[in-house]
């Protein structure tokens, strides 16, 4: 049984894609799974119906879960088949998510309960953080953990940007100042996401600057002084 044949496979691509889980729905009577898998699909739109946005996937839920379903499964109708494959969703939803919680180590509840606290405002810019998807606010909560664990704000700044703006290039102009070199026209998104990582990772001594398209020629730094490719100030 491959890994994409377990519930959680189809759940956890719901989370990266920041589907609604809501719109996942597991059916366990009626259903044309081999004995032998949990899942027919491969993927999340590998086999089910759909319906209004609404992803309804068959599981055989006794390949793991014999003990929890055998006593709400039984071969007679007893009035009660809408409720069963409520209650059987909601099981494996949660059986689903339980499944993510025991593959991950100490590091990825650490980077979890990062994320929570951004999105709860912890570290404020609510309205800069909804330019972030899931998976990126995943990075972010990454490079914090590693500040936290060096120190380095600096060092951590530098790769939180190279993962998510890498249209911006950082130079630090006598081990003080931060130029921020993004080579693009002005883009109010991007700049939300820029100022929000600033602010998370340096102190408000440090001073900092932003440039669009073009930028200073930055001493110490060959690909900044070509010809035609900087201003003078």
């Amino acid at each position: 049984m491959t890994e994409s044949n377990q519930i959680w496979a189809p759940y956890l691509v719901m989370l990266q894609q920041e589907g609604k889980l809501e719109k996942l729905h597991y059916r366990v009577k009626n259903n044309r799974v081999s004995p032998y898998l949990e899942l027919q699909a491969d993927s999340l739109y590998g086999n089910g119906t759909y319906a209004d946005g609404d992803a309804q996937l068959d599981v055989n839920p006794y390949v793991r879960f014999f003990s929890v379903f055998d006593p709400l499964l039984t071969p007679d109708d007893l009035g009660y088949e809408e409720f069963d494959q409520a209650l059987s969703d909601v099981l494996l939803h949660y059986l689903a998510d339980l499944d993510i919680r025991m593959g991950m180590c100490r590091r990825d509840f650490q980077i979890q309960l990062l994320v929570r606290d951004l999105e709860r405002g912890a570290y404020g810019g609510l309205t800069e953080l909804k330019e972030f998807s899931w998976m990126e606010k995943r990075v972010l909560a990454e490079w914090l953990l590693r500040f936290y664990q060096t120190g380095d704000s600096a060092d951590s700044l530098l790769g939180a940007v190279r993962v998510l703006l890498p249209v911006c290039r950082v130079y630090i102009r006598e081990g003080e100042e931060f130029v921020f070199y993004m080579r693009q026209p002005h883009d109010g998104t991007d700049e939300k996401r820029l100022q929000f990582l600033i602010r998370l990772f340096l102190p408000l001594a440090c001073s900092c600057t932003i440039h669009w398209t073009m930028t200073y020629g930055v001493i110490g730094y060959e690909q900044t002084m070509q010809m035609e490719d900087f201003v003078l100030a």
